[in-house]
């Protein structure tokens, strides 16, 4: 179950598409291990098939990471379905699949890389899972999304600052995302005036203790990693996580 009793200091643990460390990215394992370690958040890559239906794929091809090839808007979901996972094995899920692994156990920072903001609402709104998501996209996909769903969490790309203060005049979130491009002190200034948490990537050479301290210190509320194990346990070793 999500713990509905938070820390003071609580920060998120983000699993980037899942634990994919020991699994294939954005499958199911990948979110049951996530599941398992104590991660708050599984970060899952959603598109669209030809026929309409979400899966979860990060790139547009599915040449990287199964046996099959072509971009997945040119795929039916049968075929989607079909194909394996190159290094782990496992079938490519739906976001379905996916969602019906995650309830309760799990939030789900969606990245929302190609679909219909109804199809997006639809599903979320099925698996009544709209409280428990954040949805990262563009301002104009997250403003369609949330005349839909007035109270789902949008989470816009801080960017530079100008970008950051378009976002929050017309988004009006309660979370940003960050990476370490816009991760810089004038623009988290202007996050933490308007109370908005900063979920930052701390992903490849800056995923390591000190940077995920440093991401705390600079007011981090939330860490997407690729080591979601690793950050469990730095942050359960400093009663900044359950």
């Amino acid at each position: 179950m999500i713990a509905t009793l938070l820390l003071a200091t609580q920060i998120y643990v983000i699993a980037h598409r899942g634990e994919h460390v020991h699994h294939a990215e954005n499958s199911i394992p990948a979110i049951e291990s996530a599941i398992a370690l104590g991660a708050d958040y599984a970060e899952l890559d959603v598109r669209t098939t030809s026929d309409g239906k979400l899966v979860l794929m990060h790139d547009k091809t599915v040449d990287r990471t199964t046996d099959g090839h072509g971009e997945v808007k040119d795929l039916t979901a049968e075929q989607i379905a079909g194909l394996t996972f190159k290094e782990y094995g496992g079938h490519v899920p739906t976001f379905d699949e996916a969602l019906d692994v995650a309830k309760v156990k799990i939030k789900i920072y969606l990245d929302w890389k190609e679909a219909s903001p109804s199809a997006i609402f639809k599903i979320l709104s099925d698996h009544g899972m709209l409280d428990q998501v954040v949805v990262y996209g563009d301002h104009g996909e997250l403003r369609s999304l949330q005349k839909l769903a007035p109270s789902i969490r949008v989470m816009p790309e801080a960017g530079p600052a100008f970008y950051l203060g378009r976002g929050q005049h017309l988004l009006k979130p309660t979370v940003v995302a960050f990476d370490e491009d816009d991760f810089k002190p004038a623009i988290i200034e202007k996050a933490l005036a308007k109370k908005e948490e900063i979920f930052v990537d701390r992903l490849g050479d800056q995923d390591t203790p000190k940077d995920w301290q440093d991401a705390i210190d600079r007011g981090a509320r939330g860490i997407q990693t690729n080591h979601p194990e690793e950050l469990v346990k730095f942050l359960r070793d400093k009663q900044l996580h359950l």
